[in-house]
């Protein structure tokens, strides 16, 4: 595979599809809209799809990456702008009062409103984020806090018809499609530590378990009388239906239509495609084009950290390579999954291995394992990291990261200086007190709760105090209009290092946010960091 190959590939980043009909938003040039394979013109980046009928549709586009999200009406082929504010504003849906929608309109959290003519009707309650919500014309389920999660049921009124409020745990809907029934719904719990699919009956005000695993539930849907789920195997997100229907990839987005249970999958030679199943699975889309490639698929490793049992996905072709990289992802509150990643294929070409650790506060190992972190940023999950590097098993370390797995490289790169031969912070952020300061206002809800603000602690555990004690090469990527890790962040570091004298190399992506839509910049953010590290180790 080369470079030039990644302007070919095309995966599905969004779909819906109503009585047969699809619509998909594929990363083209930028994530451009298709109505029967035909490219819809929009300003901006189309985000979200959501058919109202056969020849309506809402769709929800972000115009510059920085997350004040526009909800425009397509109907019979014609694009109007319905929500055009300085809000953010996202997942509508039509009702006979006007059109529910998440919104920032208080500028504090996010909250489910009924939108008409302009004006916003509060109805959802409290002081939490709303995560997710369905609704089925009579009733609205939703699901609001901060992992104390809560669900609410109300009416179009906004009037409270009840709350199931477990302790000590979050409480999800599986799927923005929820209902079982009129008066019942299903929703996913994390009381017994791992996620199971629970459904509750409106009238009888009753929970019963109707799934479970021995691995975390990750989504669920009604389908053909039954439950289809997908549970997630050590980052292989398995497709169940009475069997196993997909086995291997990141599966996702599931949503039925007629006979059929649609989803996205992708694996590590394969990226993001729509597919279906009735009788069997069959694929709709072509994300790769023709491009073909020596891909590598990782495999699952655990290993020892200070007592704790740590789970990575291994990419490595024979074994014997001499040098390597770990890769963090992001979240935290995210895991290693098996999807196509054309970054950790090009460092394979260039004779690295790869490992992406599963560090404490991941997802994926159920609810205590994800709150191992609490307020303790950089800490217990830095060691994690850390002691991947001894699976590895090799002389040259490099490490990168976007967003909190940036923040973890800079971590990385300033608490253990001498571990690494070059190092890639991709969206980072390093300054907890700037952070939390100026990153969008759910994200300084979540982070005043998992984080705390413990000065003395937020000083040792942001990176950019400790600059000095840097020795790697490293490179920065940021984008220009990010709400969640601001470009700020990263110009704080070249401002520091430019102070001590040294050399540090950045980019500034205009116009994008937490990552990079225009496909260009997208190829370059790879190329920038599988070059910069190849040639420093």
């Amino acid at each position: 595979m080369k470079y030039e190959d990644l302007f070919k590939i095309k995966p599905v980043l969004d779909y819906d599809v109503y009585n047969g009909k699809i619509t998909t938003i594929i990363r083209d040039e930028k994530p451009v809209l298709y109505v029967n394979k035909e490219k819809v013109q929009l300003e901006g980046y189309a985000k979200k799809i959501d058919w109202i009928n056969r020849n309506k549709m809402f769709i929800t586009v972000d115009p510059n990456g920085s997350e004040i999200r526009k909800i425009y009406l397509y109907d019979h082929g014609k694009i109007e702008k319905i929500i055009d504010n300085e809000f953010d504003n996202f997942s509508p849906r039509e009702t006979n009062e006007g059109i529910l929608v998440i919104s920032n309109y208080d500028k504090k959290t996010l909250h489910l409103y009924l939108h008409n003519e302009g004006k916003y009707i509060k109805l959802s309650k409290g002081e939490g984020p709303v995560n997710n919500y369905c609704f089925n014309g009579k009733y609205i389920v939703y699901s609001t806090g901060i992992y104390d999660n809560n669900i609410h049921v109300i009416d179009l009124s906004g009037n409270e018809i009840h709350v199931i409020n477990i302790p000590n745990s979050e409480q999800e809907l599986a799927n923005e499609n929820c209902f079982t029934s009129p008066s019942s719904f299903i929703f996913l719990s994390n009381h017994e530590d791992l996620s199971k699919v629970y459904e509750f009956d409106i009238l009888k005000e009753e929970i019963r378990k109707i799934r479970e695993s021995d691995y975390e539930i990750f989504e669920a849907i009604p389908y053909k009388g039954s439950i289809a789920y997908v549970e997630d195997r050590h980052g292989n997100f398995v497709l169940i239906h009475e069997k196993e229907v997909v086995n291997e990839g990141f599966t996702h987005s599931l949503k039925v239509d007629g006979d059929y249970i649609y989803f996205v999958n992708s694996k590590h030679d394969r990226s993001a495609d729509l597919y279906r199943y009735g009788k069997e699975v069959e694929r709709l889309t072509d994300s790769m084009n023709y491009v073909k490639g020596d891909f590598i698929k990782p495999k699952v490793v655990s290993y020892d950290s200070n007592g704790l049992r740590i789970y990575a996905l291994l990419y490595e072709e024979k074994g014997d390579e001499d040098k390597g990289i770990v890769y963090i992802h992001g979240g935290p509150d995210w895991e290693c999954v098996n999807s196509f990643n054309p970054e950790i294929q090009f460092f394979m070409e260039r004779g690295f291995k790869v490992i992406c650790p599963n560090y404490r506060g991941s997802i994926g190992y159920g609810r205590r394992f994800n709150h191992l972190n609490d307020k303790d940023p950089g800490g217990g999950e830095l060691l994690d990291v850390i002691n991947s590097v001894k699976v590895l098993g090799v002389k040259k370390i490099a490490i990168t990261g976007a967003s909190y797995g940036g923040y973890l490289t800079m971590m990385a790169i300033t608490k253990f200086p001498d571990l690494w031969c070059s190092a890639v912070a991709v969206v980072p952020f390093v300054n907890w007190f700037t952070e939390k300061k100026f990153e969008r206002e759910i994200l300084q809800q979540y982070d005043e709760i998992k984080v705390g603000s413990d000065e003395n602690l937020l000083r040792d555990r942001s990176p950019i105090f400790f600059v000095d004690r840097i020795k790697a090469p490293l490179l920065l990527l940021a984008g220009e209009n990010d709400p969640r890790c601001p470009a700020e962040e990263t110009l704080q570091v070249v401002e520091e290092l430019k102070k001590l004298g040294r050399e540090v190399k950045y980019k500034i992506y205009k116009d994008e946010g937490h990552g990079f839509a225009k496909i260009e910049n997208y190829v370059d953010s790879i190329k920038e960091a599988v070059e910069f590290i190849t040639s420093h180790c």
